[in-house]
């Protein structure tokens, strides 16, 4: 008998998830295919032939997002990140913070016993 309730129970759920997705598809139209939700990197004529004028606005991955350096430039980069760090103090020469009194956090306050 579990195992009739079991059944049911994912047969029940199969049925809604349908037909949620026939509503959602009435309302809203068929989901379009993931081949038309990105746009060619290779910019070349049959790419762009092969868009329809119906087809919807897609969006524009960027080229290159990240400039490339030269190899002076990054030595440069480096050169002022070791003279940034120089002057900080390593793990071992910092010390814990102890408060000299203690934070509010610990003070102990008195509360009503019918709380």
């Amino acid at each position: 008998m579990q195992a009739f309730k079991v059944g049911l129970v994912m047969l029940l759920g199969l049925g809604s998830t349908w037909a949620a997705r026939g509503l959602t598809d009435a309302w809203l139209g068929p989901p379009l295919p993931a081949t038309q939700l990105l746009q060619s990197s290779r910019g070349d004529a049959a790419a762009g032939a092969a868009a329809d004028a119906d087809a919807p606005v897609q969006a524009q991955a960027p080229t290159d997002p990240v400039p490339q350096l030269s190899r002076e430039e990054l030595e440069e980069e480096l050169r002022r990140a070791r003279a940034e760090l120089a002057g900080k103090p390593g793990a071992a020469e910092l010390e814990e913070f102890r408060p000299s009194r203690p934070l509010a956090a610990d003070v102990a306050i008195a509360m009503p016993s019918d709380i």
